[in-house]
Parts: C-alpha cells; sequence; structure tokens
C-alpha cells in the first residue's frame, strides 16, 4: 500500500498519482477451434474477423472508416482477413476449416490485387518494380479513386 512518508507503493502495487492501485490483469478471450467468423468487409469493419474477439473500442474504428473506393476496400478487407486467420492459424494449425478459407481468401486477395493493378495502378512498391519503368510515384495513388473510378 501506499507509504505518505515515503511517498511511496510497494513492489507489487501499481502505482497512480498520489495513490497505489491494484495491477490490472488483462482478459484475454481464448480461441476454440472452427470459431464463428464474419465476412472480409465485416471483419475489417469491426477490427477483428472472429466476433468472440470484438472488443467495445473497435466502435470507433468503424465509425471512422470512410471506404469510398469499393475496389481497394475489398482488397483491404481480403488482406485483412488473410492476416487474421494466419494469426489464428498460428495457434491452431490443426483447424482444415479455417485453412481452407484462409486458402480461398488469399486466392481472392491475389486475383482481385491482379485486377485492380492492371486498371488504376501498382498498390505496392514492389509491385512497381514488375513494370518496365518505375511508375510507383504517378498520379493518382490507388486512395484518389473514388468508388474505384478516375
Amino acid at each position: 500500500m501506499y507509504n505518505e512518508s515515503t511517498n511511496a507503493c510497494g513492489t507489487m502495487d501499481g502505482r497512480l498519482p498520489g495513490k497505489c492501485a491494484s495491477m490490472v490483469f488483462p482478459y484475454v478471450p481464448m480461441q476454440t477451434n472452427n470459431p464463428q467468423v464474419y465476412e472480409q468487409t465485416e471483419g475489417l469493419e469491426n477490427g477483428t474477423l472472429f466476433p468472440g474477439l470484438n472488443l467495445p473500442f473497435q466502435k470507433e474504428i468503424k465509425a471512422r472508416l470512410n471506404c469510398n473506393n469499393a475496389p481497394l476496400c475489398e482488397l483491404m478487407a481480403l488482406d485483412f482477413a488473410v492476416v487474421e486467420l494466419g494469426l489464428y492459424l498460428d495457434t491452431h494449425k490443426e483447424d482444415q476449416e479455417a485453412f481452407a478459407l484462409y486458402q480461398k481468401y488469399v486466392a481472392l486477395y491475389h486475383e482481385g490485387k491482379a485486377k485492380y493493378e492492371k486498371l488504376y495502378g501498382p498498390l505496392t512498391q514492389t509491385t512497381a518494380a514488375q513494370s518496365s519503368s518505375y511508375n510507383w510515384l504517378e498520379n493518382p495513388w490507388p486512395w484518389d479513386y473514388v468508388g474505384g473510378t478516375k
């Protein structure tokens, strides 16, 4: 507890201005095999692909997500889903249903990215390296398109 004469907290107590407080133990939800999943766009909006991990602060992220470029938003959602499923598979490698969904989303992402870049140009610097000239800095940038149009 707090000792007024030394103005200090004990080693097992957290310190707040002028007082001591117990350290907080965070709640970390554990995922089971075959969890329910959002569609990739809803997952991006919620900040997680898994409804069981949807935390209240994610509402703020959802409110700030302004995605007026539908093709780019779909790619962002697919990329997000691929990363989320990859993290899930790191701890649930035997979940064949999740792995099949992961494979599907990876294929959709690569297909969508190729189509997008054919229409609008490179999304990343590494893609620009595959062109005959360095076209990364050419305008408009991918996020400058509104509704998928120039």
